[in-house]
């Protein structure tokens, strides 16, 4: 008999309709088992520690996220071709601008993200970014930010924030996974970024066995441009539709990389996940929703902060958080409140504040830095429930969807064409 550790909903891998599915319990791995409407059963792995999974999908805490932002496919042309892209098909409509206006009018209180292929390679981006202004987040490889003027010209029209794809600083990592050196063009960009003082999320694609290596590296790069380097986001290589197996890198194998590389306890990590957690749970009247959604527990996402200690080395926050403590006191609110301020400080609570706020940020915790990872679900393993908690939507050809469902909807259409 399956141990059977919750019901749930996915996707039909023969049809994409919405089918029942079991979450189940086989060794230490957490798998999800489904059939379709022919019979034929899937089981696929969906974590390989059981006590993480239970963390990232507490059934005690069963709610539903705000959507706080929504991406939009605004270019079909790319400056590279990387066959890792999960828009390589670049078959899609791109938004016109009425779309775009009739969107930031319906959702007043969202940032839009613009991607799709690569968004710089649309002639007239700077009009979009003008109608979003501050609300808007450019995802980009950067390429073209290399030209100064170009940058400007965005800036002026409003570009407040960049999500940086850089996978690493070798070249030998560009010519595996996009076919050409890009580090040199890479550095010149964000030398830019820099100092036009826009605030960059620097986003890693992280492949088995090309470029693992470069997680201290990158931590220490992020480091030495905290002042406009506000996040290191972490994602892991997968395909929407092929059942990857062993290959797929799993949310707790890759928080133990970088507690390995980082020479930072796990335990500690983990730990600061659980305070914030508790955090959350005790003061849900007060905080607002914003954070609440960005920082409770998602399935696909894992967020931390690491701090820089003298002579390059780094430590977790968690490791001065007494849980025990907090959970067994009559005090339980003062101390959550005692160890808040312990472990982050109050320049980083407020620089978070006025992130999470869409505020300037005037205050920046140099030595401590913000760290997400992010693992894709595919067509074999995709929890619909556990998507009530994303805070994403994806804009293409006329429909919305959360992020990662719209794409794997996407590559499954595509590769059957």
């Amino acid at each position: 008999m399956k141990n059977i550790i919750k019901h749930t909903k996915s996707l039909s891998p023969l049809s994409l309709r919405v089918i029942d599915a079991d979450i189940t319990l086989d060794g230490n791995s957490v798998y999800m088992v489904k059939k379709d409407e022919n019979g034929l059963e899937y089981k696929s792995l969906v974590e390989k520690d059981q006590y993480l999974y239970s963390l990232l999908t507490n059934k005690d805490d069963d709610y539903s996220a705000n959507v706080h932002s929504f991406h939009t496919y605004v270019s079909s042309k790319c400056n590279l071709n990387c066959d890792y892209c999960y828009e390589r098909y670049g078959t899609e409509k791109e938004a016109g601008l009425e779309e775009i206006n009739a969107l930031l009018e319906h959702h007043k209180n969202c940032s839009i993200v613009m991607m799709g292929k690569e968004p710089t390679c649309r002639d007239d981006l700077a009009d979009l970014i003008t109608r979003a202004g501050k609300r808007t987040c450019l995802v980009t490889n950067g390429i073209k930010l290399g030209d100064i003027a170009y940058l400007k010209k965005l800036k002026d029209a409003g570009l407040k924030t960049v999500l940086f794809s850089f996978n690493g600083l070798k070249d030998a990592i560009y010519r595996k996974m996009n076919g050409v050196d890009l580090v040199d063009a890479k550095l010149k960009a964000l030398k830019n970024l820099e100092r036009e003082q826009i605030n960059t999320i620097l986003s890693v694609s992280l492949e088995r066995g090309v470029n693992e290596d470069q997680i201290l590296p990158l931590v220490k790069f992020c480091f030495e441009r905290r002042s406009f380097i506000f996040e290191l986001r972490i994602r892991t290589m997968t395909s929407f539709v092929r059942d990857l197996g062993a290959e797929q890198i799993y949310m707790s194998e890759l928080i133990n990389m970088f507690a390995d590389a980082l020479r930072i306890h796990k335990t500690d990590i983990v730990r600061e996940f659980c305070f914030m957690q508790e955090f959350i749970k005790n003061f849900k009247w007060l905080l607002p929703k914003a954070f609440k959604d960005k920082y409770r527990s998602k399935l696909c996402s894992f967020t931390f902060h690491i701090k820089q200690n003298n002579g390059d080395t780094y430590a977790s926050p968690g490791s001065g958080i007494n849980l025990d403590r907090i959970k067994g006191s009559m005090l339980k609110h003062p101390y959550l409140l005692y160890y808040l301020v312990k472990a982050y400080g109050l320049s980083l609570l407020m620089e978070t504040a006025f992130n999470v706020l869409k505020l300037p940020r005037f205050i920046i915790r140099k030595k401590m830095l913000n760290i997400t990872l992010k693992c894709w679900p595919n067509l074999y393993n995709v929890d619909l429930k556990e998507m009530d908690k994303c805070t994403s939507v994806y804009y293409k050809n006329g429909k919305m969807e959360k992020f990662c469902l719209a794409n794997i909807k996407n590559a499954a259409q595509e590769e059957r064409k």
